[in-house]
């Protein structure tokens, strides 16, 4: 009896506690004192169940509220441009269609769940565009209302507030200064702006240009080194050229100050040179009562020497590429202490030289019948011997020369005098090291990012092993092989000449057309002919061989 009456309490107070006339919602939500009577499990699934009654309640309520709409009758009285009102308005209608047909479509619905990020990209764009457009049209209505509140410029005093404030000093001077005399450009357009650029740049230039007389040249005493030199370029090739053939280091250690007894020594060679080069113009500058004539070299009189020394570096260096090649092609090149020979003259006369004739000990080798040169190794010839100096290399050039029959012009051997004499300034290692051979010595001066280092160490490989493998000749032998040897040596010496000649066959024209047989009568030009030694004096004969 006892429970009954407890089933009939709780049952009374169920229905209190829902009442009769609530929602169905409010009812069964109103179990939730029951629900939650300490049991953490019932209590999450009470929570959850609440709130998926929830989301179902607000996505009825906003199935039942009608959407906001665009009022385009609004917009079209604030717009005057219809058409861009009208082109919106139908970009809008598109777009909701759109919207609308695809969520009425039956059927698989995940492709709308992604892609959405261009539309957040699209609304940021949007909102941005709209902040944007926002600051213009308040900078606008404070220009406007600027515009509209200045006062006439006759009302501005000018002794009170306008050297403070900037805005009225260039209101002033804009409006009334420049706008009152029809011929004064106005400062702020931009063709003056860019015409002041331009004077600007015009006058910079014209100070620190790099010709004969530039501005710059007063304060010459306060420019660092590489400035100086960036302007005076002669005296940078000078200096960069006795530092070089005086030290046989890197050009990358040029000092930025050279040392004074540098300079002195270069201004005695260039007196030097000056001495014979200037002796030589003034004869013939009297003997042909001239008024200007230029020296050997060719300087003209409206010319500083630039053209002339770099017409000489690049003729050197074609030369020197070319000899270069020749010595390579055969082994000749950095083969010391052999002595490569291609004449019967040459042989004989380092024979003598060791004194063969009488003591003997010297050997010819041949390194192989595809080498045009035999090599004489001298008796007593060692690694550590000791070497000629420069000057000495540069005398026996020049008897060589006298013995050939060559004449050289004494400017020319001048220069190239000094140029030895400053080599000779190293001492005697001015070639390699002790125990050390040259070929070792020119492998080590040069740079390790050379080009060309990977093919002088292939022909230093090349060397070693031919010298390695060379054949000694008998000296009934001789007679025989440098026969050979020459004959070889001049069809190759004749074939690079017709090679050089064509590449230039235009300088040989124009040689033809000057006064070639003048040049020659007047000693400037030597021609000898190789084949018989003999010297040629007719011009017609020396541009057909140049032909």
């Amino acid at each position: 009896m006892a429970t009954i009456r407890a089933l009939f309490a709780r049952s009374r107070a169920l229905r209190s506690a829902a009442g009769g006339s609530g929602s169905s919602t409010q009812t069964w939500l109103n179990l939730g004192a029951f629900a939650t009577g300490g049991d953490a499990k019932q209590e999450a699934c009470w929570t959850d169940l609440k709130n998926a009654e929830l989301a179902v309640s607000n996505t009825v309520e906003a199935a039942q509220r009608q959407p906001d709409v665009v009022d385009w009758d609004r917009w079209e009285g604030l717009i005057a441009h219809k058409d861009i009102l009208r082109h919106m308005k139908q970009t809008y209608d598109a777009n909701i269609a759109m919207i609308e047909k695809a969520a009425a479509a039956e059927g698989d619905s995940s492709h709308l769940e992604s892609h959405w990020e261009l539309y957040e990209a699209a609304r940021q764009n949007c909102k941005q565009a709209t902040r944007t457009v926002n600051k213009i049209v308040a900078d606008g209505s404070k220009a406007l209302w600027l515009s509209q509140n200045n006062p006439p410029v006759w009302k501005v005093d000018t002794n009170e507030w306008l050297e403070s404030d900037q805005y009225w000093q260039a209101f002033v001077e804009k409006h009334g200064m420049y706008s009152q005399s029809g011929d004064a450009p106005d400062p702020e357009a931009p063709a003056v702006v860019e015409a002041n650029k331009a004077s600007w740049n015009s006058r910079m230039v014209k100070f620190n240009e790099r010709t004969d007389t530039p501005m710059l040249y007063e304060y010459m005493h306060h420019l660092p080194a590489w400035e100086y030199y960036d302007i005076n370029r002669k005296q940078f090739f000078e200096h960069m050229s006795y530092f070089l053939l005086r030290t046989g280091d890197d050009f990358r250690h040029f000092p930025d100050l050279p040392p004074w007894q540098w300079l002195t020594h270069l201004e005695d060679q260039r007196f030097k040179e000056f001495a014979v080069t200037q002796r030589r113009r003034e004869k013939r500058q009297l003997e042909r009562v001239a008024r200007f004539e230029p020296d050997d070299f060719g300087t003209g009189e409206e010319h500083t020497g630039e053209e002339t020394h770099m017409a000489m570096l690049t003729s050197e260096k074609h030369a020197a590429e070319q000899t270069l090649a020749n010595l390579m092609g055969n082994f000749c090149f950095l083969c010391d202490p052999l002595v490569p020979v291609q004449s019967r003259f040459q042989l004989q006369y380092i024979l003598s030289k060791c004194g063969h004739d009488k003591n003997g000990g010297a050997r010819v080798l041949s390194l192989g019948d595809d080498v045009n040169a035999l090599f004489v190794l001298p008796a007593g010839a060692a690694v550590d011997a000791p070497m000629a100096s420069p000057l000495e290399c540069f005398h026996n050039m020049m008897e060589h020369y006298r013995i050939l029959g060559m004449r050289i012009n004494p400017s020319y051997a001048t220069r190239v005098e000094n140029q030895v004499e400053l080599i000779h300034q190293r001492g005697p290692n001015w070639l390699k090291l002790k125990n050390e051979t040259v070929l070792e010595s020119y492998l080590r001066r040069m740079r390790r990012d050379d080009p060309l280092r990977a093919d002088f160490e292939d022909y230093a490989q090349q060397l070693r092993e031919r010298i390695a493998g060379a054949k000694e000749l008998p000296p009934e032998e001789w007679e025989r092989a440098i026969a050979s040897v020459e004959e070889r040596a001049m069809e190759d010496a004749l074939a690079v000449r017709k090679m050089e000649g064509a590449k230039h066959d235009k300088n040989a024209h124009k040689l033809a057309e000057m006064d070639l047989q003048q040049l020659i009568d007047d000693g400037h030009l030597l021609v000898v002919d190789p084949a018989t030694g003999a010297t040629v004096t007719n011009a017609g004969e020396v541009a057909a061989a140049l032909k």
